[in-house]
């Protein structure tokens, strides 16, 4: 779904399932994994233990602000895409994919701003010469930043604190949405943060024909937890370098 070099009309996910699960185990432009992978975690990438420390307790505002998703930013890679809201099409009963070059945001979870998680899809690369907004996105270290631009020029400001690749199928996906209920503790969200969850693509690539488009075999999930709302002259202050 996110990020494969596939161009067809496999790239959303099939009806059935339930949301949460769909997002988590399925398919758009990547391949199923054959069953029986134990664990699902096959990669791991060493990260921070989620402290109280004062950056990490930054709260969203009292009141959420209800606008739209503009932008996405990740200064550490390079990236500024737009982001689309993208969710489920009913009329087929299938789930959205993001444009090739866009960040997609699923609606049918929270926006950021609200304490919760907020959760986007990007592709890695595109058939036949696009590189996808999260083309990068296993370059993400502890510390790194990812900020979400609202249409009202808003900066949510997350810092990067986990890492993780996972067999396509085995994304714990109703711990990321429901992560105080999380049965991982690393996935556990503490009640004062709030997280973005980032996903794409990755790992085995398997062509369909030689140079062609295929399926990767994997799932690169980043999460970042929310320490800094920049409103009005914050915004214009900090640049656009950060």
């Amino acid at each position: 779904m996110w990020g494969s070099r596939r161009a067809t009309s496999g790239r959303r996910a099939r009806a059935g399932w339930v949301l949460a699960a769909a997002l988590a185990l399925t398919g758009a432009a990547c391949a199923s994994i054959e069953p029986g992978v134990e664990s699902g975690r096959v990669e791991r990438t060493p990260t921070a233990t989620p402290t109280a420390s004062a950056a990490a307790t930054a709260t969203p505002e009292p009141t959420p602000y209800d606008g739209d998703l503009a932008m996405m930013r990740i200064p550490a890679l390079g990236v500024e895409a737009p982001i689309e809201a993208i969710g489920l099409l009913e009329e087929i009963n299938e789930l959205d994919v993001p444009s090739p070059r866009n960040v997609g945001w699923y609606y049918i979870y929270d926006k950021p701003g609200f304490g919760t998680n907020s959760l986007y899809s990007a592709h890695k690369d595109w058939y036949p010469d696009i590189l996808g907004p999260f083309n990068r996105l296993t370059d993400l270290e502890d510390g790194d930043l990812v900020i979400v631009v609202m249409d009202d020029g808003r900066e949510y400001v997350y810092e990067v604190f986990f890492q993780e690749r996972y067999e396509a199928g085995a994304v714990p996906m109703g711990d990321l949405i429901r992560p105080h209920e999380a049965e991982d503790p690393e996935l556990r969200r503490p009640a004062h943060e709030e997280w973005a969850i980032l996903i794409t693509c990755g790992g085995d690539f398997i062509s369909a024909e030689e140079g062609g488009p295929g399926d990767y075999l994997h799932r690169d999930v980043v999460i970042a937890r929310l320490i800094e709302t920049r409103t009005g002259e914050s915004v214009r202050t900090a640049g656009s370098g950060n």
